[in-house]
C-alpha cells in the first residue's frame, strides 16, 4: 500500500482556526479599516477566507488589517471606495473580482454614527446619512449580487442597529437608516434566493465612541437585560453563525443584551 503525506507548505500561526466551510472563500468587508469592520475581517482570515478590506479614507488602518490578515497566511488586498457613489462601488467589485476572481461573501459593515437634532437638520445632512448608511448597503448588495450568484452562491450579512426598533431622539436619521438596512435585508432575501443568503445583525451598544465617559457605559449597560455592554467577539460569533447557518436567510438577529425587550 502507497501512502501519501500531505505537507503544508509554512505551519499556520496558532490561532488560526481553520473552517472548511470558509476555507478559501472570498468576503469583502465593508469599514474593514478599524472598529468592529476589522475584528469581523480578522475572525474571517483566521477562519481561512481570503478578505477584501474596503476603506474609505482609513488608509493606513486599512493596510494594517491587511498585514495582519497576510500574517495569517491567507490572501488579503485592500479596496478605496466611497460607498455612497455608484461608480466607485462598481469598479470596487471590478476590482475585487479581478483580484479573486470570486465572491462568496459580502458583510456591509460600513456606517456613520452622528448625533443630529431634529430641528437643527437639515435635508443636506439627511441625505449624507441616508447615503452612508442604507445608499451604500443598497449599491453594494445590487453590484456584488452577480458575483455571489455564481457557482454555489454566496450570503450577505448586513449591520444594523436595535435602534431601528426603538429610535433615539437625539440620532433620528441614523435611527431611520439602520431601519432602512432591516428592510432592505428582508426583500433582499426575497429577490436573491435561492443562490444569494441574505442576513441582518441588528446590534445595541458594542463599542460606543471614545469619547463617551465611563458614566455613559454604565448607564447603557443598566439598560440591557444583561446589565453589560456588548463585545467585538460577540459580534463576530454572530456574523459567522449568519454565513453559516445553511438554512438561514432573511433574518434579523437583535444582539443587544436583551434592550429591546425592555
Amino acid at each position: 500500500m502507497t501512502h501519501i503525506t500531505f505537507r503544508r507548505k509554512t505551519a499556520l500561526p496558532f490561532n488560526v482556526v481553520m473552517d472548511m466551510r470558509l476555507q478559501g472563500k472570498v468576503a469583502l468587508v465593508t469599514g474593514a479599516a478599524k472598529r468592529l469592520g476589522r475584528f469581523i475581517a480578522l475572525e474571517l482570515g483566521k477562519r481561512g477566507c481570503y478578505v477584501a478590506v474596503h476603506y474609505r479614507t482609513s488608509e493606513k488602518e486599512a493596510s494594517e488589517t491587511v498585514n495582519a490578515l497576510r500574517a495569517l497566511g491567507v490572501k488579503a488586498e485592500t479596496f478605496k471606495a466611497d460607498l455612497t457613489d455608484e461608480e466607485q462601488v462598481k469598479a470596487m467589485m471590478d476590482a475585487v473580482a479581478q483580484t479573486f476572481g470570486l465572491l462568496d461573501i459580502l458583510v456591509n459593515n460600513a456606517a456613520v454614527f452622528l448625533r443630529t437634532h431634529f430641528h437643527q437638520t437639515d435635508a443636506a445632512t439627511w441625505r449624507s446619512i441616508m447615503d452612508a448608511n442604507l445608499t451604500s448597503v443598497f449599491l453594494c448588495s445590487r453590484y456584488a449580487a452577480s458575483l455571489l450568484e455564481e457557482g454555489e452562491g454566496g450570503v450577505i450579512v448586513n449591520i444594523s442597529d436595535t435602534a431601528a426598533f426603538n429610535p433615539w431622539s437625539a440620532f433620528l436619521p441614523y435611527c431611520v437608516s439602520k431601519a432602512g438596512v432591516i428592510a432592505l435585508t428582508l426583500g433582499l432575501a426575497k429577490i436573491l434566493a435561492p443562490k444569494v443568503r441574505v442576513n441582518c445583525v441588528a446590534l445595541g451598544t458594542i463599542l460606543p465612541p471614545e469619547d463617551y465617559d465611563e458614566n455613559w457605559r454604565q448607564e447603557m449597560s443598566e439598560k440591557t437585560l444583561l446589565k453589560r455592554l456588548g463585545t467585538p467577539e460577540e459580534v463576530v460569533q454572530a456574523v459567522l453563525f449568519c454565513i453559516t447557518c445553511d438554512y438561514l436567510t432573511g433574518a434579523v438577529i437583535p444582539l443587544d443584551g436583551g434592550r429591546f425587550l425592555r
